[in-house]
């Protein structure tokens, strides 16, 4: 049996053998060969190039993305331009407010309004001031609290303090140099906060309220006053407007003043009554010439006389 597979095995392998032996002879038979041989050649090749294409770094492909979308939005920026130029907006700053001199001002009530020359007959009167048989126009507010009490004075608003001294008649005084060529005016202050050349901020403690000699009816008090180039107004009016609006409010509606006539009343005020046994009794210059003349002739008697 054996035998016989192994004689069956050669005989397959002869006639196999004899097989491409004859189609090797046959003269299309190496020209198939060859080009099968290209064909699987080429397969193999195309086959490995789609496999290095297919296997590219996910970091190129993400530069790559970037680039794209980086040039996209190159050709974009002058049309992106263009649109925010349209669509911009001023940014304003936001101008400060005027307030009340007062830390609270729940706690405090005008007591003294300002003087309105086209008010009525009774507001007038209450806008006066008496002091020493006379009456002056009230060129601001004053304020006090209802229980008689001193209470903080504050800055209106920020700005610089041109002036900290203390007036015979008004008590302690503090103005403030604010923007838009706004002043404000603190008097009859007793203890102040502040000194001149200071640069301090809106609700900054500039003195506490007390009493002075000018509105001594008043009590303690604080007056308040707002002026704009030597032109004064109702502060009243312009507590919580904009410093801007407010000198263009004054411009229009002020009163019309000069510099020197923006502390006229204060000018016309005498000075603090002094005690009769302090002042002194001014000699008649006629007497003195006539006392004159009487000793040069007793010289000239004497002189004759010797």
């Amino acid at each position: 049996m054996k035998d016989e597979e192994k004689n069956t095995q050669g005989s397959e392998k002869q006639s196999r053998g004899d097989a491409i032996k004859r189609w090797a002879k046959k003269p299309w038979f190496w020209p198939a060969v060859y080009l099968s041989a290209c064909g699987i050649l080429l397969s193999t090749f195309f086959l490995v190039q789609d496999g290095e294409d297919q296997a590219v770094d996910p970091a190129d492909e993400q530069e790559e993305e970037h680039e794209e979308a980086g040039s996209e939005e190159d050709e974009r920026e002058p049309a992106d331009d263009e649109d925010a130029e349209q669509d911009a907006v001023p940014v304003t700053t936001e101008v400060e407010q005027l307030e009340m001199p007062v830390t609270d001002e729940s706690e405090v009530e005008v007591i003294g309004t300002f003087y309105h020359p086209d008010s009525s007959t009774s507001a007038q009167q209450d806008a006066l001031v008496y002091y020493n048989q006379m009456y002056y126009q009230n060129k601001g507010i004053d304020v006090a609290r209802e229980d008689g009490e001193a209470f903080d004075v504050t800055a209106a608003a920020s700005g610089d303090v041109v002036k900290a001294e203390q007036d015979p008649l008004l008590g302690h005084v503090v103005e403030i140099e604010h923007d838009e060529g706004l002043v404000s005016v603190y008097q009859s202050l007793e203890d102040l906060e502040v000194e001149e050349g200071d640069s301090i901020t809106k609700g900054s403690v500039v003195g506490l309220a007390g009493r002075n000699l000018f509105n001594s009816e008043a009590g303690i008090h604080a007056h308040f006053e707002i002026r704009h180039d030597g032109q004064a107004m109702d502060p009243e009016e312009l507590i919580g407007e904009p410093l801007d609006q407010i000198a263009e409010k004054i411009e229009e509606e002020g009163d019309e003043i000069t510099e020197e006539e923006m502390h006229e009343d204060h000018e016309e005020l005498p000075e603090p009554e002094e005690d009769e046994e302090d002042d002194e009794v001014e000699e008649d210059p006629e007497e003195d010439e006539e006392l004159d003349a009487e000793e040069v002739d007793e010289d000239e008697l004497d002189d004759w006389l010797e």
